[in-house]
């Protein structure tokens, strides 16, 4: 479910030479700094393709065409400001500024790629909006070789109204903000430079992290994003109407999901930004003052003219858009969230309709967490081994009970399968990392594995090779189909518990409470699970090719 969204900013070395006498207006006292030396300059680049010599437009306008960089250079037992107005302090500084110049590479010293950080207070020409404003001079900077480390840090909110930062250290910083804001937020990642090259060319284009070399810098999103999608794979009927059940209400015209949701708070928060040691990537904590016990994801109806969709790839969404919502990040939270509705099945010829209640569905804690720099999709699937009822909730039986002649085979056909929880009891759920699209949600045949948790109410069972087998089964088999005793299962190979816990982009998989297969070939699998009363349990799992 990630969906990163990450640029890059490159610091690159020029060698110091004469330059344009009106490269920062009549300022002497700033032309004096840019006569020689070897200057410290900005470039960006897609992170997509970081062996191109310069950005393009497009990079920069993602960014904004400006962001902000602090930077220390460290001599002995002393931390200098480097990219900073005034002196070092250990609780807060002011960064300097970098802004975009159109077709203005190589015009100065300080800009080798169009982007600029030397000039006098004021007004500056950027795309887009047209000016920059400048609050102070910022002057040329040179590496200094007697310097055993340099820290960098940078960030850029392109929110319309930006969120409050503050106590600037390379250590990191605090941030103010709601969530539309904190979708608006860039953070690069952490540099720390200690090694030297000794021989850096003009303009240097190596990328080695040295003293004297370029300094890279990528930029993620430091929101989180979400959305919620239901689909129904139930044959000869379709889904008419929905009521949700949350907070203790009910709503045919919201889908509302209970749960323990920091990350939902509304309303400002204040986080600390702080960078991982091993791979300097931006942290955010201390996050949310409010914890609810329901997230609303939107607007959500069907009728008989406006079916529920039937695919995973063609669901339909919560918002009636594929588009996410933004929420505040959090990785502590520890909740799960329950999906708890009635709904009518219709069958379009015949206009019959079936009432069918109580259904549930649990995602567990481990899919809850909403780290930064990641958009999750939560998409639900009703079949005809739901756990509702079409009687009375408690004692009628639960689920879909086909009329058979003869038992008759039922056709059911599910074209595409993804990180799915099926609406029963326990929930199924499957996920392999890339396998989520603007459309929905696809598995195929690829390196990453498919991931398998089983949960009764958001606990999550013990999975092992005696409870949990893998089968490929005839295209169009459904989960109730399985459950008879005609249907061929051919055994697969492959399947495995997990003896350590395993993280795939953000979602961590628990040792002996997952098991994970890697498709070899396209066609239809099958999750049996056999619970303490062994009674088996089936999820349908649709690979591509």
């Amino acid at each position: 479910m990630k969906n990163s969204y990450l640029f890059v900013a490159l610091a690159a070395l020029a060698l110091g030479s004469c330059t344009s006498e009106g490269f920062v207006g009549e300022n002497e006292e700033l032309l004096k700094e840019t006569k020689n030396g070897t200057a410290i300059v900005f470039s960006s680049v897609a992170n997509q393709n970081l062996t191109r010599a310069a950005g393009t437009a497009e990079d920069a306008q993602r960014l904004g065409y400006t962001f902000a960089v602090y930077g220390t250079k460290t001599v002995g037992t002393t931390t200098s400001n480097v990219f900073a107005q005034g002196e070092y302090s250990s609780d807060d500084n002011t960064p300097y500024w970098v802004w975009y110049e159109e077709n203005s590479a190589l015009s100065t010293t300080s800009n080798t790629h169009n982007w600029e950080y030397v000039g006098v207070a004021g007004n500056k020409t950027i795309p887009g909006s047209g000016t920059f404003s400048l609050s102070s001079d910022q002057t040329i900077k040179y590496w200094d070789y007697s310097a055993s480390q340099y820290d960098f840090i940078a960030y850029k909110a392109t929110s319309t109204v930006a969120p409050t930062i503050s106590n600037v250290t390379t250590n990191g910083f605090k941030v103010t903000a709601t969530a539309e804001q904190l979708a608006g937020l860039y953070i690069a990642d952490k540099k720390v430079i200690t090694e030297k090259n000794n021989a850096p060319g003009f303009p240097n284009t190596n990328i080695a992290d040295y003293i004297g070399d370029v300094v890279q810098f990528t930029f993620r999103a430091a929101g989180a994003k979400v959305r919620l999608g239901i689909f129904e794979t139930i044959p000869g009927y379709a889904v008419s109407a929905i009521t949700f059940h949350y907070n203790n209400t009910t709503s045919t015209t919201n889908a509302g999901l209970d749960g323990s949701f920091i990350g939902a708070s509304t309303g400002t928060q204040e986080f600390t930004v702080t960078y991982d040691e091993t791979t300097k990537k931006a942290i955010l904590s201390g996050a949310s003052t409010a914890n609810t016990t329901y997230f609303d994801f939107g607007s959500f109806t069907v009728s008989t003219t406006s079916l529920l969709g039937e695919t995973s790839t063609a669901p339909t969404w919560a918002t009636g858009s594929p588009d996410y919502t933004n929420v505040l990040p959090n990785s502590s939270n520890v909740g799960a969230m329950t999906l708890a509705v009635d709904y009518t099945l219709y069958n379009a010829t015949t206009k019959e309709t079936i009432k069918v209640t109580g259904a549930k569905a649990v995602v567990p804690s481990n899919y809850m967490k909403w780290n930064p720099n990641f958009a999750y999709t939560y998409l639900f699937k009703i079949s005809d081994n739901t756990n509702g009822t079409t009687g009375t909730v408690g004692t009628s039986p639960e689920g879909l009970y086909p009329i058979t002649f003869d038992a008759v085979a039922i056709a059911n056909q599910d074209a595409t399968e993804g990180s799915i929880t099926t609406v029963s009891t326990p929930a199924i759920t499957t996920y392999q990392e890339g396998s989520v699209s603007s459309a929905g949600i696809t598995y195929a045949v690829s390196e990453k594995p498919i991931y398998v948790t089983v949960n009764t109410d958001g606990t999550l069972a013990t999975l092992s090779a005696d409870n949990t087998k893998l089968y490929t089964v005839a295209e169009g088999t459904s989960e109730a189909e399985l459950q008879l005793d005609a249907v061929t299962k051919t055994a697969a190979s492959g399947l495995s518990v997990l003896s350590a816990n395993e993280t795939a982009n953000s979602t961590t998989f628990v040792s002996d409470k997952a098991v994970k297969f890697t498709p070899s070939a396209a066609g239809t699998y099958a999750i049996e699970y056999t619970d303490e009363s062994s009674v088996k349990h089936y999820k349908v799992i649709v690979v591509g090719s």
